[in-house]
């Protein structure tokens, strides 16, 4: 009898102790959950919960065909992170999560849906198909293009004037939406899309959407999730598709998750201590470059400002991961462009893409590599192992196309330089699948150039439009929009705002300048569809010289099913020129006759040459007979 009365003193004893522990402790808090919702098929999902006293918590569920593979606490209380696995007795619905501790529970619930749940993969085959040398691709950055609701331009927060260079402008997902027709009878096929994630609109210095400060979150000025979700199913039904601009490698400097990090990993280095990324990422490609120069690029806070994202840590990779796919099933998207690639480690790269393969077999990404040195840019691409890693990446903007275009046509650089670029296309995989291009929103506007005149304008989109590779168009260049260096070279396309002076959507609405550069460019990209040669052929060079470049386009297929050769002649000086080009003993020696396509230049066969007279600063296009 006098043990179990000890026995039950000393639980007493225990249970008073231990009662100032559990009073003073607080119920576990939820206040998110990433990602906010997940789908049956894809892969089991890693669950962030944030919120307060979860430290601890012991997670539960009686969701059907649901079981919790594993749990991790966050740091400080404020995360917990749930690894769930799915079978297929899984059903759409939610899955009900317990979240336990001593002092109380809470309840959090992830909607659970079948894939594609809104239909926005159209019926003729849009969604997840990818992008090839048959697309045109656009560049819009949504802000900046066309205001398609005025209600979320909040005036009277602080962030929207549209006098101010880095405030927000009003255009949003809506405004693109509602200009989709323009972009198709342009010729365009595929529109690429700035950043659309929650940035800080506290003061509106983010307006371009490189800064988040929520990874799962539409920034509110552009427009809702349902927004974007219609502005991809609408561009799918006109038969166009939608690349989606996204930044694993940083997020924006007044993230939550600088002041309380979920994981001791979760970015590389503090607001307090951290490195900073130099000017360039060339010492990445250099074996001898010491170890140093690597770790600033790959661990360095962009810019030193933009907090870099710790991808070599396996929680953080695959919460970026993820993200990727919840965006790509959200929208039904065709492709990413990745933001600031070099900056970040080959293998997180190796496995993203394996990844987003694997889920979407057709799926195409497209990385920035900002060098003008093809063999920097080659490095990086995917289909080929590079210091033991394959990254996967499908292909990389072509910044050294970009800088020989604007050498020659705007500094009167010898044709050479391009042929120079071309010449290295043994480096790529797939050099035909290269994004060509003249400008995008990181460069001054080409008529923001010192002596660009309309003129050397259609002669780059000639160039650009008739070379390999995928071209790219920076909204508004087809009008001749100016602009000087960023913001300047972000200005809002005339006529997509409230209170415009003039319409460029509209031909009736555009200055006969802006409209002789449209009628020009759409020229390009009709001729362009209507010929395979153009998009596919390869490309064989004829003659170089400083001021004059002719090639071919061939390919075994052409219109009406036939082999198709188009001779391309360009003269970039101020005086006209004639050339003779010896076909004798090239793949085109049987011509017998050629048809002009476009330009106003002449050209005629006579025995083994085709001799051509060509206007100043022109392009001309013929079709081999």
């Amino acid at each position: 009898m006098k043990n179990k009365l000890a026995t039950a003193l000393s639980l007493i004893l225990v249970c008073l102790l231990a009662l100032p522990a559990i009073v003073g402790a607080q119920a576990p808090v939820f206040s998110k959950i990433d990602p906010p919702n997940w789908w049956i098929g894809l892969p089991g999902p890693m669950l962030m919960i944030t919120g307060e006293h979860l430290a601890g918590a012991h997670v539960s569920t009686n969701t059907p065909g649901v079981r919790i593979a594993r749990t991790l606490d966050g740091l400080g209380g404020r995360y917990e992170f749930v690894w769930l696995e799915m079978t297929n007795a899984t059903s759409p619905g939610k899955v009900s999560l317990d979240l336990r501790t001593e002092a109380g529970h809470q309840e959090v619930d992830l909607p659970l849906e079948a894939r594609d749940p809104a239909g926005l993969i159209s019926n003729d085959g849009g969604g997840f198909s990818g992008f090839s040398p048959d697309d045109v691709i656009y560049l819009i950055m949504p802000d900046r293009f066309a205001d398609g609701d005025t209600s979320n331009n909040f005036p009277g927060f602080g962030t929207y004037d549209r006098t101010a260079p880095r405030a927000y402008h009003g255009g949003d997902l809506r405004g693109v939406q509602q200009r989709l027709p323009y972009l198709k009878d342009l010729g365009i096929t595929t529109i690429w899309i700035t950043p659309i994630y929650q940035n800080d609109d506290r003061t509106g210095g983010d307006y371009h959407g490189y800064g988040a400060t929520d990874l799962y979150a539409v920034e509110r000025h552009l427009g809702t999730l349902a927004d974007f979700r219609a502005l991809v199913k609408a561009a799918h039904q006109q038969g166009m598709k939608v690349l989606l601009d996204i930044v694993p490698n940083h997020v924006g400097p007044t993230n939550s998750w600088v002041e309380h990090p979920p994981t001791d990993h979760w970015f590389h280095g503090t607001r307090e201590k951290h490195l900073a990324t130099g000017s360039t990422f060339a010492a990445e490609t250099d074996p001898h470059a010491p170890p140093l120069e690597w770790r600033n690029t790959v661990e360095g806070w962009f810019a030193g400002i933009l907090p870099d994202m710790g991808t070599d840590d396996p929680i953080t990779a695959q919460y970026l991961r993820q993200n990727a796919l919840w965006w790509a099933e959200t929208g039904a998207l065709d492709g990413f462009r990745i933001d600031t690639f070099p900056y970040v480690d080959r293998p997180f790269w190796r496995d993203f893409h394996a990844d987003l393969h694997r889920t979407y077999p057709r799926f195409r990404t497209v990385g920035e590599v900002f060098n003008t040195d093809p063999t920097v840019t080659a490095f990086f691409v995917g289909g080929k192992t590079t210091e033991g890693v394959d990254t996967g990446l499908d292909t990389v903007f072509d910044f050294p196309i970009y800088s020989a275009i604007r050498k020659v046509v705007l500094e009167d650089a010898s044709v050479a330089q391009i042929e120079d670029v071309l010449r290295r296309d043994w480096m790529f995989p797939h050099a035909e699948n290269l994004v060509t291009f003249f400008g995008n929103h990181d460069t001054k506007r080409f008529m923001g150039e010192s002596g660009a005149d309309t003129r050397k304008l259609k002669l780059a989109f000639s160039l650009l439009l008739t070379l390999r590779g995928i071209p790219e168009i920076y909204y508004g260049d087809e009008i001749g929009l100016p602009g000087g260096d960023d913001p300047d070279n972000r200005r809002d396309f005339p006529g997509g705002f409230p209170g415009d002076q003039h319409d460029a959507f509209t031909a009736e609405g555009r200055t006969l300048e802006e409209q002789a550069v449209f009628v020009h460019v759409r020229e390009l990209l009709h001729l362009r569809r209507e010929h395979p040669a153009l998009r596919a052929g390869e490309l064989i060079h004829m003659l170089g010289d400083d001021q004059v470049l002719a090639y071919v386009r061939r390919s075994a297929e052409g219109l009406g099913g036939r082999a198709e050769q188009l001779l391309i002649v360009m003269n970039n000086a101020d005086q006209p020129r004639t050339v003779e080009l010896d076909t004798g003993d090239t793949l085109i020696a049987n011509t017998r006759s050629v048809t002009s396509l476009m330009g106003a230049g002449k050209a005629e066969v006579r025995g083994p040459e085709i001799r051509v007279t060509l206007s100043p600063r022109s392009v001309s296009i013929y079709q081999l007979n």
